[in-house]
C-alpha cells in the first residue's frame, strides 16, 4: 500500500494508520485552547443554542466546562483520540450539521473507506441493501462481488440492524436524516468529523447474481486527501452567505474524486464528460454540479435535471452568476412539457444560488428567507465592526437593550437581484427530495413548496432540516480584525469549528417558522425500489410523471412591436386566463385571453426600457416574459445578467 505522504495523498490500512497516528501531537495548552474557543463560539455566536438546549434537553456548555476542568488538573494527558471523541460527541449532541468540530491533522486529512458504496431500497416491506459504485482505482474484488449484489450481513449482524446501530451515533435533525447519513457513511467515513471504524476489517455476506450466498473479507483503508477548497475556504465574497452540511460537502467531493473521477477531470480540463444519446451536455466547469437528460417515461419525454450542490467551486458573486446562468441554459435545453428536478443528496451551498435558481421557475416574485443573529454582545460587536452586516445592526442594538432573543430577520438575497432572473421554465415541475437535502437545499425545497411552484416528491419523510448560515473559525477571526480584545483565537494543528451564525425562517404560508430541525415534508412519497438503483430510477420517474400529469399545460409566447410609434403586443397562450402588461414598473394593460389574439395596443407605453408581461391562471401568476431595451429594440430576457 502507498504510505500517507506529506501532501496528504496515499493509502494505508486502518491498523497502520492508528498505530502511527493515534497518540497525536496536541499539547495540553492546545487542548485547553480548543475547548475555550468552543465555549466562546457556542455561548456567544451560535444562533440556535437555546432552541437546541430546549429541544433535546442537553447542556453542551456544561460539558465543555467539565472538559476544561479535567484538562486543568495535574498529571499526564490522556490519549488524544479520547479528547477528540468527547468534543465530537458534545457538538453532535446539538444535532446540527452546520455546527461541527473538525479534527486536526492527521485525522482532518483522511478518510476511512471500503472500496464500494452502499445503496438502500425497500422490498417486501423491509429495507435492503445493494453494492453500488466501486472505487475507480480499486482492484477486482472477485467475480461475484460487484454492482447490484445484495448484502445481507455485516460481521455476522443483519445489515439493517448494523446500519441502525451506526445511525444512533450520527448527528442529524430527525431520524430519517440520521438513517440516511448512516447509509451514506457506512463504507466511507471522514475522520475529520468522527471516530474511525471499530473494526480493522469486516466480513460481508451477500447474495450474488446467481442467487448464491457468498462472503468476502475487506480491510478498512485510510486514504489521505487534499481537502476540497470550497469546503475549507471561507466565502471570498461577503455577499455570498453559505448554508451547507459541512461534512457532507467535503465527503461528496471526495466520493466523486474516488468513485466518479471523470467529472473532476472534466472540471479541470474544460472537456465535457462523454454524453449518452439522451443526455444534455453540461458545461465542464459545472460537471460536478449538474446532470441533465431527456427521460422516456411511458409515452412522454420529460426533462430530468439533477442539482448535486448549490456550492460553486469558488463561493463568489461571479461564480453564483455563472451557476444560475448554467441552470437557466439547461432548463432551455430540456423538454418543456414536464421537468423532474432532483436535489436528493444536495447538502446545500450558497443561499444566493439557491434562491436565484428558484426564481427562474416561477412568475411570482420570490420572497427570500430572512436570517437572524442571536442577540448577544459578541454578535452585536461583530455587526458594529462589519459594513456587510449593517442591515442587522439597528435591530441588534434594540434586541440587546430589550432582552429579545434575536435580531430582525433580513434576507440574504435582495428583491432587486431576484427581479433580474427571467422565468425560464413554463411546464409543470416536480421536485424530488430526500433526508440528505440540507440547508440551502432546505431553503430551495421550502421556497418551492411555499410559493406553490409544484409538488414535492420525497423518498424520505422529510428533508434533512437545516436552516442556517455557516461560518468557520477563520470567518469569526476575520469578523473582528481591528479589535485588540477579540475573544477568537486560531486553533492549533488544523483543527476547526464551524457554527450556525444566523438562523433562517420560512416565508409564505409558513412565515416565521424555523427550517432547522423541521425541514420540508413532501407532498407525495416514493419508496426507492431495486429497479430505481439498477435501472436508472425507472420507478421514481414513473411516479414523478404521474404527478406532472396532474398539472395543466402552460404556454405564454409574446411578441412586441414598436412600429408606427406605438407598442403593440401579440399573444400565443395555453392555460392563461388573462395577462397584465407592465411598462417600466407601471401597469398599462390588462387583457382577457381567449385564444391567440391579434396585435393589441399598449396605451401610454412611450419608448419603454422594460416591458413585463404576466400571465394568470386561476387568478394567480403562472407565467411571465420580460423584455429589456437593447438599443432600438426590446429583446426577450433569456438569461441572468445582473
Amino acid at each position: 500500500m502507498t504510505e500517507l505522504g506529506g501532501d496528504g495523498v496515499g493509502t494505508v490500512s486502518l491498523p497502520d494508520f492508528l498505530s502511527t497516528y493515534q497518540v497525536g501531537t496536541l499539547s495540553g495548552d492546545d487542548r485547553r485552547l480548543i475547548v475555550q474557543q468552543a465555549l466562546v463560539v457556542l455561548e456567544q455566536s451560535y444562533s440556535l443554542l437555546p432552541f437546541k438546549v430546549a429541544r433535546y434537553g442537553i447542556n453542551p456548555l456544561q460539558r465543555l466546562r467539565l472538559l476544561q476542568t479535567q484538562l486543568g488538573r495535574p498529571g499526564p494527558l490522556g490519549a488524544e483520540w479520547f479528547f477528540h471523541r468527547e468534543l465530537v460527541d458534545i457538538f453532535n449532541s446539538l444535532r446540527d450539521l452546520h455546527t461541527r468540530y473538525r479534527l486536526p491533522r492527521p485525522f482532518g486529512a483522511a478518510v476511512a473507506m471500503l472500496p464500494f458504496l452502499l445503496k438502500e431500497f425497500a422490498e417486501e416491506g423491509r429495507l435492503r441493501y445493494l453494492v453500488g459504485r466501486s472505487a475507480a482505482e480499486q482492484e477486482d474484488l472477485g467475480e461475484s462481488f460487484r454492482f447490484g449484489v445484495e448484502i445481507t450481513h455485516w460481521n455476522g449482524v443483519p445489515i439493517d440492524r448494523a446500519i441502525e446501530r451506526f445511525a444512533e451515533r450520527m448527528p442529524g435533525a430527525n431520524p430519517a436524516a440520521r438513517h440516511a447519513r448512516a447509509v451514506e457513511l457506512f463504507t466511507f467515513r471522514s475522520l475529520q468529523f468522527g471516530p474511525p471504524p471499530d473494526d480493522d476489517w469486516v466480513t460481508v455476506q451477500y447474495i450474488d447474481h446467481a442467487g448464491e450466498v457468498q462472503r468476502i473479507e475487506l480491510t478498512w483503508l485510510v486514504r489521505g486527501v487534499a481537502a476540497p477548497a470550497e469546503a475549507q475556504a471561507p466565502a471570498t465574497d461577503p455577499d455570498v452567505a453559505l448554508a451547507f452540511d459541512v461534512e457532507r460537502t467535503q465527503v461528496a467531493r471526495l466520493r466523486t474524486r474516488l468513485f466518479a473521477p471523470e467529472f473532476i477531470a472534466a472540471e479541470a480540463s474544460g472537456e465535457p464528460v462523454a454524453a449518452g444519446p439522451d443526455d444534455v451536455t453540461v458545461s465542464p466547469a459545472w460537471s460536478t454540479v449538474f446532470q441533465a437528460r431527456r427521460a422516456q417515461v411511458g409515452g412522454s419525454v420529460l426533462g430530468y435535471l439533477r442539482i448535486r450542490t448549490f456550492l460553486p467551486p469558488i463561493p463568489s458573486t461571479a461564480s453564483v452568476i455563472g451557476f444560475v446562468q448554467e441552470f437557466i441554459r439547461l432548463l432551455g435545453e430540456l423538454p418543456q412539457n414536464g421537468l423532474v428536478l432532483d436535489v436528493r443528496g444536495n447538502g446545500g451551498g450558497a443561499v444566493l444560488a439557491s434562491e436565484l435558481c428558484l426564481q427562474a421557475l416561477t412568475a411570482r416574485p420570490l420572497e427570500p428567507e430572512p436570517a437572524q443573529f442571536a442577540a448577544t454582545m459578541l454578535n452585536l460587536r461583530t455587526c458594529r465592526t462589519n459594513r456587510t452586516l449593517a442591515a442587522w445592526l439597528p435591530s441588534m442594538e434594540q434586541a440587546v437593550e430589550s432582552g429579545a432573543a434575536y435580531s430582525a430577520g433580513i434576507p440574504f438575497t435582495t428583491r432587486q437581484l431576484l427581479a433580474e432572473v427571467p422565468q425560464s421554465y413554463f411546464g409543470p415541475v416536480v421536485l424530488v427530495t430526500d433526508a440528505r437535502c440540507y440547508s440551502a437545499t432546505d431553503i430551495f425545497a421550502a421556497g418551492f413548496q411555499d410559493h406553490g411552484i409544484g409538488l414535492v416528491l420525497g423518498t424520505d419523510g422529510s428533508t434533512g432540516a437545516g436552516g442556517a448560515n455557516v461560518w468557520r473559525m477563520s470567518d469569526l477571526l476575520g469578523s473582528l480584525p481591528a479589535s485588540d480584545n477579540s475573544p477568537f483565537r486560531p486553533l492549533p494543528g488544523g483543527a476547526d469549528v464551524t457554527v450556525a451564525i444566523r438562523r433562517l425562517l420560512r416565508v409564505g404560508p409558513n412565515a416565521g417558522t424555523p427550517l432547522e430541525d423541521y425541514g420540508v415534508v413532501p407532498d407525495e412519497s416514493h419508496i426507492t425500489t431495486r429497479r430505481d438503483i439498477t435501472d436508472n430510477e425507472v420507478d421514481l420517474m414513473a411516479t414523478a410523471a404521474e404527478l406532472l400529469a396532474r398539472s395543466k399545460p402552460l404556454r405564454l409566447d409574446v411578441e412586441l412591436n414598436e412600429a408606427g410609434g406605438e407598442l403593440t403586443v401579440m399573444f400565443a397562450t395555453v392555460g392563461i386566463d388573462h395577462a397584465d402588461v407592465v411598462v417600466d414598473g407601471r401597469p398599462r394593460l390588462t387583457i382577457d385571453l381567449g385564444g391567440n389574439l391579434g396585435p393589441v395596443v399598449v396605451p401610454g407605453a412611450g419608448t419603454p426600457q422594460e416591458v413585463r408581461v404576466i400571465g394568470y391562471g386561476d387568478s394567480a401568476p403562472v407565467a411571465a416574459r420580460t423584455f429589456t431595451r437593447n438599443g432600438p429594440t426590446l429583446d426577450l430576457r433569456t438569461t441572468f445578467t445582473p
